[in-house]
């Protein structure tokens, strides 16, 4: 039986099957190496089309963004379609004042929100105040500057040293010359013959508080209270009261400050013009001279203070100067009620 097996495989029938299925064999590899190569050769063109793809992607999102017309619009055309309170700039700084245009018929200027203005206490340094001429903002119950006319107020602060206020005095008789001194209670009690001379000579005395604090950081009945005291020094020394001049601590105010100042019978006397003689440490005379002459105008009020000496030494050239100039030297009573 085996033998007969045997016999059949190597028989000339077996030799055609084995033939056949080796051609078979060889034409299914020629098949999978065809389609390989056709798999192949379309495969590249297709990445080539991807990687253009791409570069043209990438440059397409560097490419800037159509503008709109609105943003395509020139400068000037851009601003003039802005709202009108994007276009304005501001005339002033808070804390600062501007003046009026000549002919114009306010006379009280300043600010309406008040930020620390730049007197200085001993010891203690104050900010410049920025002086422009342009329309101001009007705020009840304070005054700095009245339109027009030749008079100019001269007022001197006290609230340090004496030692220069004699020679202050001094000079403004020489000239005959009439001035507003602001004085605080404390200086009163320590100088009494300073306050009787100032009084006694022309001079007009205002409420500068009694201690120099900053009447924002205290209650109503506090500020009251500096106020009346000062009055009463003043009022027992010289005969007359202190109302209705005020001049605020440091310049240091705000609406309701005024407010309740107001309600006492004051009024807040600012200035338009400062010498600086308290500000910049180590001034001379001949700075303040320069200064207070170069910044002032018809019916300014300008600030001094009793305790600089190279404002006693500026005081009689800078009164030559603006006499020389046609202006007249007057008391803020004077300047505030007799307007022209």
């Amino acid at each position: 039986m085996k033998t007969n097996q045997r016999s059949n495989m190597s028989s000339p029938t077996g030799k055609p099957l084995l033939g056949l299925f080796c051609l078979i064999a060889i034409g299914m590899i020629i098949i999978v190496a065809l389609a390989s190569c056709s798999s192949n050769k379309s495969a590249a063109p297709q990445k080539r089309h991807i990687a253009v793809t791409a570069r043209h992607a990438q440059k397409e999102a560097q490419r800037p963004e159509p503008r709109s017309a609105e943003e395509q619009k020139k400068p000037e055309e851009a601003a003039a379609t802005k709202p009108a309170e994007e276009q304005q700039q501001p005339t002033a700084e808070p804390g600062t004042e501007t003046k009026p245009a000549a002919g114009e018929n306010s006379a009280k200027v300043t600010t309406t929100e008040v930020t620390p203005g730049n007197e200085a206490a001993p010891g203690e340094q104050q900010k410049p105040v920025t002086h422009r001429a342009s329309r101001p903002a009007e705020t009840k119950g304070e005054i700095s500057h009245v339109n027009g006319g030749n008079r100019i107020a001269l007022t001197f602060d006290a609230g340090a040293s004496p030692a220069p206020t004699p020679d202050i005095l001094r000079a403004l008789r020489e000239q005959g010359i009439h001035a507003t001194f602001f004085l605080t209670g404390k200086w009163c009690e320590q100088n009494p013959t300073l306050v009787k001379q100032i009084a006694e000579e022309g001079h007009e005395i205002g409420n500068h508080t009694y201690s120099h604090p900053d009447l924002r950081k205290l209650s109503d009945n506090a500020i009251i209270e500096q106020l009346q005291k000062t009055e009463d020094l003043v009022l027992h020394l010289t005969g007359h009261s202190t109302k209705p001049l005020f001049r605020p601590p440091f310049g240091a105010r705000n609406k309701h400050v005024l407010s309740v100042v107001g309600q006492e019978g004051y009024t807040s006397i600012y200035w338009a013009v400062d010498s600086w003689d308290a500000f910049k440490k180590g001034i001379t005379s001949e700075e303040i001279k320069d200064r207070v002459l170069d910044k002032v105008q018809g019916g300014d009020i300008v600030l001094m203070h009793c305790g600089s000496q190279p404002t006693a030494d500026a005081l009689p050239e800078i009164i030559n100067q603006l006499q020389h100039r046609g202006f007249q030297i007057v008391r803020v009573s004077d300047l505030i009620g007799g307007q022209h």
